[in-house]
């Protein structure tokens, strides 16, 4: 049995008093930049959830989809939970191999569960004895092993952390302050001090309420006096904004969050974007929903160009192994990463991120640029200009290859000199003669893969951007309009699209103001000589019979154009970051439509989204309401949705109903769950609710 008294007490003695240390909130931005220099340059990193919820592998009570969550969701006691450590004996564990295939997928980093949020400690804690030594028979010390062999191979260790805790007594209501100083602080003082140099220390856990910012801001201050290069994550303190977690409200924190998703733009901020491979962290035998191997690798192409990092997960088994699924895609992603990994590593966002669904570029030091694209997009281009053989036989199959591949990539330009495959298809060369091809050998993709283009020598010059009307992002007519086009630059063509694909060189040319008669996105772009095409400028045009007015406004990284995003035309997804939703966290939506005069109508619908896994829900019900003269309601219509028990299938729900009346104005209410449930990951945080298109014909 260990001895608690005397440590606890030198431990709070050792904490430095209040302006003893240097105040890392106040930290430059250059020492910043230089303190998470090789985090932003390492890109792709392993999240391993690992603990005592394997040994159950997510069965319980005759259910098999619970996760590193079982403790709270399946309601299992302290004392039966606790029965799963004598069972918990991963003999086959060996830190040398699982450090090897993290290194093998082109992984840069390691996060491991030290303590998930039923409390059991993977290292031999000396402030508790709920831990792999003291409460398995296995009594090997795991973080202190991984720590030692990411050491030999080059990997940075990091700690995942849970401020809240399941299992211990003080950790709830009252006496969480003991908890904190007493337990909390000193067990994040052993996993520095004895196993770091830490890289990350990523805490999560942060929703509980007897958690607050000021809390988060002293423990970054804490964890940083013991360590001072270490890097913290925004879960700490209060800041993240739900799923989405960027960080908000200048808080705490170096970096965001985004869990389950990648953010819809690039972004200067420092972010990483956690996820699963299936669904669950914590091993799931039943769980075989396994994303594809090109999914994930675009994943990560995805987050690097949008200036991200990407931390894929890993659940092992109770035995210490990785499911044979995981180690079969990290092979498949460690293959890729071998080509293509200089165009991830210490890349950052280009001038352009994104072309469509299927192209993004990143650019490195040298000014080069990589452009990634997906098989959709490469494949009718080889396919249709390149014969199916291992040697050019006709160059100018290649020539005419090569070029429409330019083209696809919108970076077809008078100043490009030279572009190469990166898997050897070849080389074109671009003089003041005309194109010439330096022959070689052609070893055609697989069918699946996603490639990546080189393009050294792109100059930096840009042409500006065109101007849509006025410069506003949303107009709203009831009849036509007529919108003009301005140049920004000398000599520019400007080419532009209605139809919601990108403009390219070969769309319709702009000559007079296009006149808008319906609902839709127009988007441009400038072609200018001896210049890289100018970025896309983008404005919605909604045409709307009535006007619009919501009792809030929604949260501003995923609306579209404010409230007449409901009235626009344009329905939004299940990918919610394309601007078609408005997002409401923790409270209900009030929709009030104005018609400005009595109308005889006979069909309401209003649109939501269901993904509960990034903290959406369905509203718990909805009511219509009319009146004659906005302040006198008369309730027409209510239904009631089924409460959320699991992390239901992502759906767009379309709730409609018919009934004919004669009103000027019409209101619907959206009632919001207000806070995630017990089941739910993120318990106790606020729910979201998603609307869009509430139609009234």
């Amino acid at each position: 049995m260990k001895q608690y008294t005397f440590l606890v007490l030198s431990l709070l003695i050792a904490f430095p008093a209040q302006g003893q240390s240097p105040n890392y909130l106040m930290e430059s931005a250059k020492d910043k930049n230089k303190r998470m220099e090789w985090w932003q340059e390492a890109r792709f990193g392993l999240f391993i959830h690992w603990g005592l919820y394997a040994v159950p592998a997510g069965a319980w009570d005759g259910k098999d989809y619970y996760g590193e969550w079982i403790m709270e969701e399946a309601k299992i006691p302290i004392k039966e939970y606790e029965k799963f450590a004598p069972k918990f004996n991963p003999t086959l564990f060996d830190a040398e191999k699982w450090v090897s295939m993290a290194k093998m997928a082109g992984m840069k980093y390691i996060v491991i569960t030290s303590k998930h949020h039923d409390g059991f400690c993977l290292w031999d804690s000396q402030v508790s004895d709920y831990d792999i030594m003291d409460r398995t028979p296995f009594n090997r010390d795991i973080l202190k092993e991984l720590a030692a062999a990411c050491k030999k191979q080059g990997l940075r260790m990091c700690f995942y952390h849970s401020i809240m805790d399941w299992h211990h007594p003080d950790a709830k209501g009252n006496n969480f302050e003991k908890y904190r100083d007493q337990y909390l602080k000193p067990q994040l003082k052993e996993l520095i001090q004895n196993y770091g140099p830490v890289g990350v220390l990523w805490f999560d856990g942060e929703w509980i309420d007897e958690w607050t910012e000021d809390q988060g801001r002293n423990l970054y201050q804490y964890v940083r006096s013991l360590q001072p290069d270490i890097i913290v994550n925004n879960r700490v303190g209060k800041g993240r904004n739900g799923m989405q977690g960027m960080t908000q409200n200048n808080a705490v924190g170096d970096f965001g969050t985004p869990e389950q998703e990648i953010l819809g733009e690039k972004s200067n901020l420092d972010w990483e974007s956690c996820m699963t491979m299936n669904s669950h962290w914590g091993y799931n035998r039943a769980d075989k929903n396994f994303k594809a191997a090109e999914d994930l690798i675009w994943n990560l192409v995805d987050c690097a160009a949008k200036g991200g990092n990407y931390l894929l997960n890993v659940g092992p088994t109770a035995e210490g192994l990785f499911p044979e699924e995981s180690v079969a895609i990290l092979e498949k992603m460690g293959e890729w990463v071998q080509k293509n990994g200089a165009a991830i590593y210490d890349s950052k966002p280009w001038v352009h991120h994104a072309e469509g669904d299927g192209i993004r570029y990143t650019a490195n030091k040298n000014g080069s640029v990589n452009v990634f694209m997906k098989p959709s997009v490469w494949k009718p281009i080889i396919a249709e200009h390149i014969a199916q053989t291992s040697d050019i036989k006709q160059p100018h199959s290649m020539i005419r290859g090569a070029h429409a591949l330019l083209k696809q990539a919108r970076l077809t330009n008078d100043s490009l000199r030279y572009f190469e495959f990166n898997n050897g298809i070849g080389a074109l060369v671009q003089t003041t003669e005309g194109l010439k091809v330096q022959l070689g050998r052609i070893q055609l993709p697989k069918s699946d893969e996603i490639i990546m283009i080189t393009l050294p020598l792109i100059p930096a010059s840009v042409a500006t951007k065109p101007i849509i009307g006025d410069g506003k992002r949303t107009y709203v007519f009831s009849e036509k309009m007529d919108i003009p086009i301005h140049q920004t630059g000398t000599e520019q063509q400007i080419r532009f699209t209605l139809d919601g694909t990108e403009p390219h060189p070969e769309s319709p040319l702009y000559s007079t103001p296009i006149v808008i008669q319906q609902s839709g996105i127009l988007q441009s772009r400038a072609y200018e000589a001896g210049k890289i095409s100018s970025p896309t400028a983008v404005a919605r045009f909604v045409r709307a019979d009535a006007g619009i007015s919501i009792n809030m406004p929604p949260a501003t990284q995923y609306a579209g154009s404010g409230d007449i995003t409901l009235l626009d035309g344009l329905y939004g997804s299940i990918d919610f970051h394309k601007g078609n939703w408005l997002g409401f966290s923790g409270k209900d939506v009030i929709v009030t439509l104005d018609f400005g005069q009595k109308k005889e109508i006979n069909h309401f619908t209003a649109n939501f989204l269901r993904r509960q896994s990034s903290w959406i829900f369905m509203p718990t019900s909805i009511e219509w309401a009319i009146s004659d003269d906005g302040a006198h309601w008369q309730p027409i219509h209510t239904e009631q949705m089924p409460i959320a028990t699991d992390t239901a299938t992502d759906s767009v729900q379309k709730l409609e109903f018919t009934q004919k009346t004669t009103t000027r104005f019409v209101r619907l209410v959206a009632h919001n769950q207000g806070r995630c449930p017990n089941w739910h990951p993120g318990a106790g945080g606020e729910a979201w609710l998603f609307v869009d298109e509430v139609e009234v014909r």
